[in-house]
C-alpha cells in the first residue's frame, strides 16, 4: 500500500505511538493522603512514612491530611467523593472499612465505593494496663469484670474501631459487662491509660514507646500472630479461643480511578513498602508488613466485610441491636 502524507496522518491518529504507548499516568501537582484518625496513632505514623516512601517515584509532595471522626468514616466519606484524578487517596482499613459499617449506616459502600490500590500491613492489637495495675492476665481482666459488672473501663480507638469490635466480641463470648470509652484514635487512647483515666486500653503499636519505658505493661495480644518483641504475651489461641483478628492496613482511591492511574499508584506504593525507612517504622509499631495488590485486595475487603457482619449480628451490636 502506498502511504502518502493523507494515509500517514490518519495511521498516526489511528495508532498510539510507541512513546505514548509506554507513557505512564503521573500527577501533575501536590497529592493529598487522606488519614481516618488523629495523627500519632499507628495508622497515621504508617500512612506518614509510606508517603515520604513514595514521593521521589512520584515527583510532587504528598501531603497527608487527618480527618479523624465516627470510626474513620468521616475520611471515608470524603475519600468516596472526591475527584477521581489520582490527586487524592486515603487509607482503606478493616476498622474503616468492615468495622465501622456494621456500627452504623454508611452514605456510601465500603467496598464498591473505592477502587482499591494495595495493601500494606497488618496490625498486631494489644489488650494494654498501666505498669502499676493489678490485673496481669486477660483471665484477670475478666474475672474483675465480672466481679463488678460494668466497671471496667476500657479504651478503644474509636467506637466502630476493630479493637472495639473485637473486645465486645469476647465481653459477649465471656457473658460480662464493660464500659466502652472511645478516642479518635490509639494515641489518645494511649495517653488516657496513662493519665489514669481508663483500666486497660486496646490499642496497635502507638501503645508500644510505653510499654518499652516501663510505664504501660501488655497483657494479651487480639490476633493469631504473635509479637516478635514481646513473645511472652499470649494470643487468642493461646488463651483458648477459637477466634482471632485479622486486622488489614491499605491505600484506595475513589470510585472510577482510570486504569492507568489504579496501576501506577500501586506499583510504586507497592514499590515504597521495600523502603529501609518505611519497614523500620513498621517495625517499631509492630505492624506485620504485607504486600498485595488491586486484584487481590478488592474480593479480601469484601471478605472482611462480611465476616464483620456476621460477627456484629450474632453479637448484636452496632446495626444489629435491635435484631
Amino acid at each position: 500500500m502506498k502511504i502518502d502524507r493523507r494515509n500517514l496522518l490518519a495511521l498516526t491518529l489511528a495508532t498510539p505511538s510507541v512513546a505514548a504507548a509506554q507513557a505512564r499516568w503521573s500527577p501533575d501537582r501536590p497529592v493529598t493522603f487522606l488519614a481516618p484518625f488523629s495523627p500519632g496513632g499507628s495508622f497515621d505514623v504508617t500512612q506518614r512514612a509510606l508517603a515520604r516512601a513514595v514521593e521521589p517515584a512520584m515527583g510532587h509532595p504528598v501531603a497527608v491530611l487527618n480527618r479523624p471522626g465516627a470510626a474513620g468514616t468521616i475520611m471515608l466519606t470524603e475519600l468516596a467523593r472526591a475527584r477521581p484524578d489520582g490527586h487524592t487517596l486515603g487509607l482503606l482499613s478493616v476498622n474503616t472499612n468492615a468495622v465501622a459499617p456494621q456500627l452504623q449506616t454508611l452514605t456510601v459502600d465500603p467496598v464498591a465505593d473505592f477502587t482499591p490500590l494495595m495493601v500494606y500491613g497488618s496490625f498486631l492489637t494489644f489488650v494494654t494496663v498501666a505498669a502499676t495495675s493489678p490485673f496481669r492476665t486477660l483471665p484477670d481482666l475478666i474475672a474483675f469484670a465480672r466481679r463488678e459488672p460494668g466497671k471496667l473501663t476500657i479504651g478503644v480507638a474509636g467506637i466502630g474501631a476493630n479493637s472495639h469490635l473485637n473486645m465486645a466480641r469476647l465481653a459477649a463470648e465471656e457473658n460480662i459487662e464493660v464500659t466502652f470509652v472511645p478516642f479518635a484514635g490509639g494515641a489518645p487512647a494511649t495517653t488516657s491509660l496513662l493519665g489514669g483515666h481508663v483500666m486497660c486500653a486496646v490499642v496497635a503499636g502507638e501503645v508500644l514507646p510505653a510499654v518499652r519505658s516501663g510505664s504501660l505493661r501488655l497483657v494479651s495480644l487480639l490476633n493469631e500472630t504473635k509479637s516478635d518483641e514481646f513473645p511472652d504475651v499470649p494470643s487468642m489461641p493461646e488463651l483458648g479461643y477459637s477466634w482471632a483478628s485479622r486486622p488489614w492496613l491499605g491505600m484506595g482511591g475513589p470510585k472510577g480511578l482510570p486504569d492507568a492511574v489504579t496501576a501506577r499508584w500501586s506499583e510504586e506504593l507497592l514499590a515504597a513498602t521495600h523502603s529501609e525507612a518505611f519497614l523500620a517504622t513498621m517495625r517499631t509499631l509492630a505492624i506485620v508488613p504485607v504486600r498485595m495488590g488491586p486484584r487481590e485486595m478488592r474480593p479480601m475487603m469484601a471478605e472482611s466485610l462480611a465476616e464483620h457482619e456476621a460477627v456484629a449480628r450474632r453479637i448484636r451490636i452496632g446495626r444489629f441491636a435491635s435484631g
